[in-house]
């Protein structure tokens, strides 16, 4: 909200570090599951794996899990203003973030 004011969908995001999927990862618009990831120092640090249009509901369905999408904890605020900044100019009309996720380009999540 801070730094998208304009942004005008609603969106869940649901960050979790448990095995078992307690935070429903899956069906968030922006899921993170925590793993120990290399930066690119090749240093262990904290970060996530990033799942992207899950949803609930009538049109429920799996996120997408896009292979090597990975970022660190000091990455994530900047990454997420990047994809929603994204999904805003990409989007169609009247079209929820997890149809656009479904449909963008690797390069564009």
């Amino acid at each position: 909200e801070r730094r998208i004011p304009e942004f005008d969908q609603p969106i869940t995001i649901n960050i979790n570090g448990c095995p078992n999927a307690c935070a429903r990862i899956q069906v968030a618009d922006i899921g993170l599951k925590g793993q120990l990831m290399l930066d690119e120092n090749g240093e262990q640090v904290e970060g996530y794996q990033v799942h992207l249009g899950g949803a609930l509901g009538l049109e429920a369905g799996f996120g997408r899990k896009v292979r090597g999408l990975k970022v660190t904890s000091a990455e994530l605020p900047d990454y997420v203003e990047r994809v929603l900044g994204r999904f805003q100019e990409e989007r169609e009309d009247g079209e929820r973030f997890a149809t656009w996720a479904a449909r963008a380009s690797a390069e564009s999540l």
